[in-house]
Protein backbone atom coordinates (compact mmCIF):
# COMPACT_ATOMS: atom_id res chain seq x y z
CA UNK A 1 0.00 0.00 0.00
CA UNK A 2 1.12 3.46 -0.72
CA UNK A 3 1.62 6.21 1.78
CA UNK A 4 -1.30 8.20 0.36
CA UNK A 5 -3.67 5.25 0.81
CA UNK A 6 -2.55 4.71 4.40
CA UNK A 7 -2.93 8.40 5.22
CA UNK A 8 -6.35 8.43 3.55
CA UNK A 9 -7.51 5.41 5.56
CA UNK A 10 -6.18 6.91 8.79
CA UNK A 11 -7.98 10.20 8.06
CA UNK A 12 -11.22 8.34 7.24
CA UNK A 13 -10.94 6.29 10.45
CA UNK A 14 -10.25 9.47 12.44
CA UNK A 15 -13.33 11.19 10.99
CA UNK A 16 -15.56 8.15 11.55
CA UNK A 17 -14.53 7.87 15.18
CA UNK A 18 -15.49 11.47 15.95
CA UNK A 19 -18.57 11.67 13.72
CA UNK A 20 -20.21 8.38 14.68
CA UNK A 21 -22.83 8.71 17.42
CA UNK A 22 -21.73 7.73 20.87
CA UNK A 23 -23.75 4.86 22.24
CA UNK A 24 -24.88 5.30 25.81
CA UNK A 25 -24.21 2.36 28.06
CA UNK A 26 -27.48 0.50 28.15
CA UNK A 27 -28.72 -1.01 31.37
CA UNK A 28 -28.29 -4.72 31.92
CA UNK A 29 -30.20 -7.19 34.02
CA UNK A 30 -27.31 -7.22 36.49
CA UNK A 31 -27.35 -3.42 36.85
CA UNK A 32 -31.07 -3.31 37.55
CA UNK A 33 -31.08 -6.36 39.82
CA UNK A 34 -28.52 -4.61 42.07
CA UNK A 35 -31.05 -1.83 42.66
CA UNK A 36 -33.91 -4.11 43.78
CA UNK A 37 -34.64 -6.36 46.78
CA UNK A 38 -35.81 -9.91 46.14
CA UNK A 39 -39.43 -10.30 47.22
CA UNK A 40 -39.16 -13.90 48.45
CA UNK A 41 -38.66 -12.68 52.01
CA UNK A 42 -34.89 -13.13 52.22
CA UNK A 43 -34.34 -9.32 52.26
CA UNK A 44 -31.33 -9.67 49.97
CA UNK A 45 -30.51 -7.66 46.87
CA UNK A 46 -32.02 -9.42 43.85
CA UNK A 47 -28.61 -9.99 42.27
CA UNK A 48 -27.39 -11.72 45.46
CA UNK A 49 -30.44 -13.81 46.39
CA UNK A 50 -28.91 -17.10 47.53
CA UNK A 51 -31.94 -19.37 47.36
CA UNK A 52 -31.34 -22.19 44.91
CA UNK A 53 -34.83 -22.28 43.41
CA UNK A 54 -36.16 -18.80 44.24
CA UNK A 55 -39.32 -18.37 42.19
CA UNK A 56 -39.56 -14.70 43.11
CA UNK A 57 -36.03 -13.98 41.88
CA UNK A 58 -36.64 -15.85 38.62
CA UNK A 59 -39.91 -13.97 38.00
CA UNK A 60 -38.36 -10.58 38.73
CA UNK A 61 -35.35 -11.24 36.48
CA UNK A 62 -37.63 -12.47 33.70
CA UNK A 63 -39.68 -9.25 34.03
CA UNK A 64 -36.50 -7.16 33.83
CA UNK A 65 -35.34 -9.05 30.73
CA UNK A 66 -38.75 -8.64 29.10
CA UNK A 67 -38.82 -4.89 29.74
CA UNK A 68 -35.25 -4.44 28.50
CA UNK A 69 -36.20 -6.30 25.32
CA UNK A 70 -39.10 -3.87 24.88
CA UNK A 71 -36.62 -0.98 25.05
CA UNK A 72 -37.50 0.44 28.45
CA UNK A 73 -34.86 2.32 30.41
CA UNK A 74 -33.51 1.34 33.82
CA UNK A 75 -35.52 4.10 35.52
CA UNK A 76 -38.75 2.99 33.81
CA UNK A 77 -38.21 -0.62 34.88
CA UNK A 78 -37.47 0.40 38.47
CA UNK A 79 -40.62 2.54 38.52
CA UNK A 80 -42.57 -0.47 37.26
CA UNK A 81 -41.32 -2.52 40.22
CA UNK A 82 -42.12 0.32 42.64
CA UNK A 83 -45.66 0.45 41.26
CA UNK A 84 -46.00 -3.31 41.68
CA UNK A 85 -44.29 -3.89 45.07
CA UNK A 86 -43.99 -0.44 46.65
CA UNK A 87 -40.84 1.40 47.73
CA UNK A 88 -39.70 -1.54 49.88
CA UNK A 89 -38.51 -3.19 46.64
CA UNK A 90 -35.68 -0.63 46.40
CA UNK A 91 -32.27 -1.64 47.75
CA UNK A 92 -31.70 1.96 48.95
CA UNK A 93 -34.42 4.40 50.02
CA UNK A 94 -34.97 7.34 47.67
CA UNK A 95 -33.31 10.57 48.78
CA UNK A 96 -36.49 12.60 49.20
CA UNK A 97 -39.22 13.23 51.74
CA UNK A 98 -39.04 11.34 55.01
CA UNK A 99 -36.44 8.95 53.56
CA UNK A 100 -34.06 11.89 53.34
CA UNK A 101 -33.93 11.70 57.13
CA UNK A 102 -32.58 8.16 56.84
CA UNK A 103 -29.75 9.48 54.66
CA UNK A 104 -28.94 12.61 56.67
CA UNK A 105 -29.47 11.60 60.31
CA UNK A 106 -26.40 9.31 60.65
CA UNK A 107 -24.10 12.12 59.50
CA UNK A 108 -25.81 14.63 61.78
CA UNK A 109 -25.50 12.21 64.71
CA UNK A 110 -21.79 11.64 64.02
CA UNK A 111 -21.10 15.38 63.75
CA UNK A 112 -23.15 16.13 66.86
CA UNK A 113 -21.43 13.38 68.85
CA UNK A 114 -18.03 14.61 67.67
CA UNK A 115 -18.94 18.14 68.77
CA UNK A 116 -20.01 16.91 72.22
CA UNK A 117 -16.79 14.92 72.62
CA UNK A 118 -14.76 17.99 71.59
CA UNK A 119 -16.55 20.22 74.12
CA UNK A 120 -16.23 17.63 76.90
CA UNK A 121 -12.51 17.14 76.24
CA UNK A 122 -11.88 20.89 76.08
CA UNK A 123 -13.64 21.42 79.44
CA UNK A 124 -11.82 18.46 80.97
CA UNK A 125 -8.42 19.80 79.87
CA UNK A 126 -9.25 23.30 81.13
CA UNK A 127 -10.38 21.92 84.48
CA UNK A 128 -7.10 19.98 84.77
CA UNK A 129 -5.08 23.09 83.94
CA UNK A 130 -6.99 25.16 86.51
CA UNK A 131 -6.46 22.62 89.29
CA UNK A 132 -2.78 22.39 88.41
CA UNK A 133 -2.31 26.19 88.64
CA UNK A 134 -4.34 26.25 91.88
CA UNK A 135 -2.06 23.59 93.36
CA UNK A 136 1.01 25.50 92.21
CA UNK A 137 -0.37 28.71 93.72
CA UNK A 138 -0.99 27.01 97.04
CA UNK A 139 2.55 25.61 97.06
CA UNK A 140 3.87 29.07 96.18
CA UNK A 141 1.81 30.59 99.01
CA UNK A 142 3.30 28.17 101.55
CA UNK A 143 6.79 28.96 100.36
CA UNK A 144 6.05 32.68 100.52
CA UNK A 145 4.62 32.35 104.05
CA UNK A 146 7.73 30.45 105.23
CA UNK A 147 10.09 33.01 103.70
CA UNK A 148 8.10 35.84 105.22
CA UNK A 149 8.27 34.31 108.71
CA UNK A 150 11.99 33.73 108.35
CA UNK A 151 12.66 37.30 107.22
CA UNK A 152 10.49 38.73 110.02
CA UNK A 153 12.37 36.68 112.59
CA UNK A 154 15.67 37.86 111.17
CA UNK A 155 14.42 41.44 111.19
CA UNK A 156 13.32 41.33 114.80
CA UNK A 157 16.59 39.73 115.87
CA UNK A 158 18.86 42.15 114.04
CA UNK A 159 16.69 45.16 113.94
CA UNK A 160 16.54 47.83 111.30
CA UNK A 161 19.90 48.71 109.74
Amino acid sequence: MGLKVKLGMAALLFVLVFVSPVRAASATVGDISKELICQCGCAMVLANCSHAECASREAMIALIEQNLAQGRTEEQIIQLFIAQYGEQVLAAPPKRGFNLTAWVSPFVAILGGGGLVYIALRNWVRRGQRSQTDTMAEEGDEEYQRRLKKELEEFTERGFR
